[in-house]
């Protein structure tokens, strides 16, 4: 966690000459769905709100390197689902948690933060690793390494303002959220026995470092 919040902070006070490279900060609001032992293959189940915010620093038209920080919550119940196995084993649970991740976004198309003619717009790829901290009352502490992966699409709005779309998978490394560790013989070599959890949202980022040396023809 701390060498993240480090690279974070490099990131933003690192100075900078060529125009092309810029910072921003956003904001983020969507939600959240789980995928494991008591789901197992229904995307966008049982959704619950996340919100929270991001900066990212543009290296240049096509790589990207962003930190993530979300806070939500995730949810499942065996009842849910019509199957002789999980109605009688009858689990369920609803969990919080704080994401933070780092990731690289690569994009599909040249994209700079600012540009309303060229550059303005493209949709991209992500991956990454991070931490999840889970605050469930019976898990109160626990962190579980995560690994990230996405995609979306972004768009200049104006100068300073940029918004976009991204759906992305988290896959975690442990139990910690259904709480679920030997499922039965039937459901094991699923995902590992390990939880996973996505993310669809919608996010909204202002450019706050512009440079002085802008070509107004590229505009």
């Amino acid at each position: 966690m701390r060498s993240i919040l480090l690279i974070l902070f490099l990131i933003l006070i690192f100075p900078e000459s060529n125009a092309q490279r810029k910072a921003d900060l956003g904001i983020i609001g969507g939600g959240a769905y789980y995928m494991g032992e008591i789901n197992m293959a229904r995307h966008f189940y049982k959704p619950s709100p996340v919100y929270g915010a991001m900066a990212r620093y543009n290296f240049n038209p096509r790589n990207s390197l962003r930190f993530h920080l979300m806070y939500g919550s995730l949810k499942g119940d065996d009842l849910d689902f019509n199957n002789d196995f999980q109605q009688a084993r009858g689990a369920n649970f609803k969990t919080t948690m704080l994401d933070m991740s780092l990731n690289m976004e690569f994009n599909f198309f040249p994209y700079e933060t600012g540009r309303l003619r060229k550059e303005k717009y493209t949709p991209y790829a992500t991956a990454g690793m991070g931490y999840s901290h889970v605050f469930d009352t019976e898990k109160q502490g626990s962190v579980a390494l995560i690994f990230t992966g996405g995609a979306g699409f972004k768009m200049n709005v104006t100068k300073t303002i940029s918004t976009g779309v991204e759906w992305s998978f988290r896959k975690t490394f442990n139990d910690l959220y259904d709480g679920i560790e030997n499922p039965g013989p039937d459901y094991t070599t699923f995902y590992h026995n390990n939880d996973w959890y996505s993310t669809v949202g919608i996010f909204v980022t202002y450019k706050f470092l512009r440079y002085l040396y802008e070509c107004p023809a590229y505009e």
